[in-house]
């Protein structure tokens, strides 16, 4: 009688999704973004401790997204090369230690390399994680997994520019660095425990270092998500990134400014979930991506205009990114069709590499077309193009 009750019962735990592990890794995932956005609200204390200019300070915020433009791609052959898990606690530690000695840096230099070196981490950390994601769900999860994913970066954006200020303000960016640390480091250890059961997800025999790397880019189908994820990037951190000084401009202080900003972003995750949810009723990831090109052009044209109230302009943002997360999540969840197991770190390596350089690119000529115009109203000049061309590469992924 007991054996025929234990062999149902372990059916139903392996036809189980390990719920544990994904969440573990979604907050590692979202730790890594707070380093991002930790940045933003103590940039005024960091410039007057270390007597930075202007230039010195845009390099301190734009370090993450310069090594992801270069190392993107290396990062994702290393997970693969190595493993995922094994590469996942690795970077988390590194963060850790980054972060460690950014709080007791005493120079500019110093500083400015602690951060490079959390923009590794942080890179490695992300292009690992999804394989360790997939692994860790049954099958009729895993477009779900793929929308929770999508969500790290604005959850920690947020969380961290709504937290920072808050702690800067009574004990000094020094000591929140520090428990950033201790932060990286308890998830580091967490995804080591929680996916220590698992097996080693390394493929075998193991490829040559830089195979897969070589074949993935020559798949139309992965530089079409690479491209797409790169025009998302362009205009979203174009929109968002200059949401305060937009707010400002009409009129909001600069606390409530930041507030709304956070708000904005997080908007994002809701995105995530939403696209995840239409996946389990059959939508498409590439009809998904369309919508969310298509309305955040929309939101653009409202967001820059300056026949709109400030109000109405931030209703538009809010929309912008919610309607934006649909893409990530799709993005995520394309890449397993894309991408053979083996190899599924690089594709996202890929990825990530091609939305840095939208992130490096996207604000600067944004604001170049601002200065020249006088004002951000021939932003959608830059912005809907660029739209147009993720939409064309969303559109020629149907007979891919």
């Amino acid at each position: 009688m007991s054996q025929e009750f234990s062999k149902p019962a372990a059916a139903r735990i392996v036809d189980r999704s390990d719920w544990i592990r994904i969440w573990v890794l979604v907050l590692a995932g979202i730790a890594a973004a707070m380093q991002i956005g930790k940045v933003p609200a103590a940039l005024a204390l960091l410039r007057a401790d270390f007597s930075m200019g202007l230039v010195a300070s845009a390099w301190i915020l734009s370090m993450f997204s310069a090594v992801g433009a270069l190392f993107g791609c290396l990062a994702g052959v290393l997970a693969d090369r190595f493993g995922s898990r094994q590469v996942t606690v690795a970077s988390l530690l590194l963060m850790a230690l980054a972060s460690a000695i950014g709080s007791r840096a005493h120079s500019a230099p110093l500083l400015l390399l602690s951060r490079a070196v959390e923009g590794a981490g942080f890179v490695v950390t992300v292009v690992a994680i999804p394989s360790l994601l997939i692994a860790a769900a049954v099958d009729r999860d895993r477009r779900i997994v793929p929308s929770l994913w999508g969500t790290y970066m604005p959850v920690g954006m947020a969380v961290a520019l709504a937290v920072t200020p808050l702690v800067v303000a009574t004990s000094g960016w020094r000591p929140w660095w520090q428990v950033n640390a201790a932060l990286l480091t308890g998830l580091a250890l967490a995804v080591a425990w929680s996916n220590s059961r698992t097996r080693r997800l390394r493929p075998l025999p193991a490829a040559p270092f830089a195979g897969s790397l070589r074949i993935l880019l020559r798949q139309p189908a992965a530089l079409l998500l690479a491209l797409i994820f790169a025009c998302y990037t362009f205009q979203f951190l174009s929109v968002l990134g200059f949401l305060p000084t937009i707010l400002q401009e009409r009129g909001s202080s600069v606390r409530l400014a930041g507030a709304l900003t956070a708000l904005a972003v997080l908007a994002n995750a809701l995105g995530n979930l939403s696209a995840g949810w239409l996946f389990t009723r059959g939508a498409a990831p590439r009809w998904l991506i369309c919508t969310g090109i298509i309305g955040m052009a929309a939101a653009e044209l409202v967001v820059f205009s300056p026949r709109y109230s400030w109000s109405l302009q931030y209703l538009a943002t809010v929309a912008f990114s919610s309607i934006a997360g649909l893409v990530p999540a799709s993005i995520f969840t394309a890449i397993p069709d894309v991408a053979p197991a083996a190899a599924r770190s690089t594709m996202m390596g890929i990825a990530v590499q091609a939305s840095h350089v939208g992130q490096l690119v996207g604000p600067p000529t944004v604001a170049a077309v601002a200065a020249a115009a006088g004002g951000w109203s021939a932003s959608p000049l830059v912005l809907v193009p660029v739209a147009a061309i993720g939409l064309t590469a969303a559109w020629s992924m149907r007979s891919r």
